[in-house]
């Protein structure tokens, strides 16, 4: 039984990459293999997992904090979950736009034919940003799998696009008159096959607003489909900072404050602290200089101090747990931010230089 289970365990884990390997042959192949078995397992199989996966992977948006010990895949969401109407749009468009070109028995007219295209080219693009996205981590536990769909929609959809040029080729098109000119030469433009690809191109523009104006319409923002990937941390795109891993206890004010607002806390860049990557602003980096001088000039006192605060500001900590509590830390610790500041200038040679290397690997 155990030799059975780990068999098709095998199996799972590398069904997509043959699905992936059977659809790039029927992608160069006129006479295709199995195309509607592989359409059930690239759709079918492809969406399931991909989404299973991203449940189970336990993702959690940029502003929410990460536990070290129930990490899962230890990284923030890819795509902001405010943002998922928009992704599942998109999604939905380019899923029915390719089962509308793949029923050949359906007797498209031309216009309908190019605005599915469109929809396959769109999806296809947001697929494309999509793999983007997911490069940076890859090959962490697992992520591959999130691109192989991505990847295969492409193929299939690009495929779809070929096929479906290609029969009307072969099939005579009836091209009718209209009195209005205008009318006319657009109609003929569009009957033309070999325009189709350009014209689907195209029409990805108008696709695209009518699908962000019914979006707005239920609360999502124009510009929602950019915005679903730079709202995020830790990806490729990303644009935002997170706050720091909970290291169990290790947990600590400074760090903390960096929850709040970015134009308040002004975060800097990311750096490393015990291994794990936090986001750095001035005001800690200021902070641990001022104890690290401490600690080399009265160690006595320094091991007290961090007694003192390791015993108090871990508690506290766990309170600050929206951005206007750490908007209002940030600003309470200012006074002593100055004191720390102003000490580093008195009794050290070159302050900034220390400030600057501070959670530097």
């Amino acid at each position: 039984m155990g030799y059975v289970l780990l068999i098709l365990g095998i199996i799972f884990l590398l069904l997509p990459f043959i699905i992936t390997i059977f659809n790039l042959i029927n992608l160069f192949k006129k006479k295709k293999i199995k195309p509607i078995l592989f359409d059930i397992l690239t759709f079918g199989l492809g969406i399931f997992l991909t989404i299973v996966l991203y449940i189970f992977s336990g993702f959690k948006d940029y502003q929410e904090q990460l536990n070290i010990t129930q990490l899962d895949l230890g990284l923030h969401a890819p795509i902001a979950s405010w943002s998922m109407p928009t992704v599942l749009a998109i999604l939905i468009v380019g899923v029915v736009s390719y089962i509308i070109i793949r029923n050949k028995k359906l007797d498209l007219p031309p216009l309908l034919v190019v605005i599915c295209m469109s929809g396959i080219i769109l999806c296809s693009i947001f697929s494309i940003i999509w793999i983007i996205q997911i490069w940076k981590n890859l090959m962490k536990q697992g992520n591959i799998y999130f691109i192989i769909f991505p990847i295969n929609y492409i193929i299939c959809g690009l495929s779809a696009s070929i096929d479906i040029i290609r029969y009307y080729k072969e099939k005579e098109i009836k091209i009718k008159t209209y009195n209005n000119k205008f009318l006319d030469k657009c109609n003929k433009i569009i009957c033309n096959i070999n325009n189709w690809p350009l014209l689907a191109i195209i029409f990805c523009v108008p696709l695209l607003l009518i699908i962000m104006i019914i979006l707005v319409l239920f609360g999502q923002r124009p510009d929602e489909y950019i915005k679903a990937f730079t709202e995020t941390s830790d990806w490729t795109l990303s644009k935002m900072y997170s706050p720091p891993t909970i290291e169990n206890d290790a947990h600590y004010l400074c760090t903390v404050s960096l929850r709040g607002h970015r134009k308040l806390v002004k975060p800097i860049r990311y750096g490393i602290r015990k291994g794990e990557k936090i986001v750095v602003n001035r005001q800690l980096c200021i902070a641990n200089a001022f104890e690290q001088l401490l600690q080399e000039k009265l160690p006595k006192i320094h091991s007290y101090i961090r007694h003192i605060y390791d015993t108090y500001g871990y508690p506290l900590s766990k309170h600050i747990n929206t951005k206007w509590t750490a908007d209002l830390i940030y600003i309470l610790m200012k006074p002593l931010e100055y004191i720390f500041l102003f000490i580093l200038y008195l009794f050290d040679k070159k302050p900034e230089n220390r400030i600057a290397s501070q959670y530097i690997k």
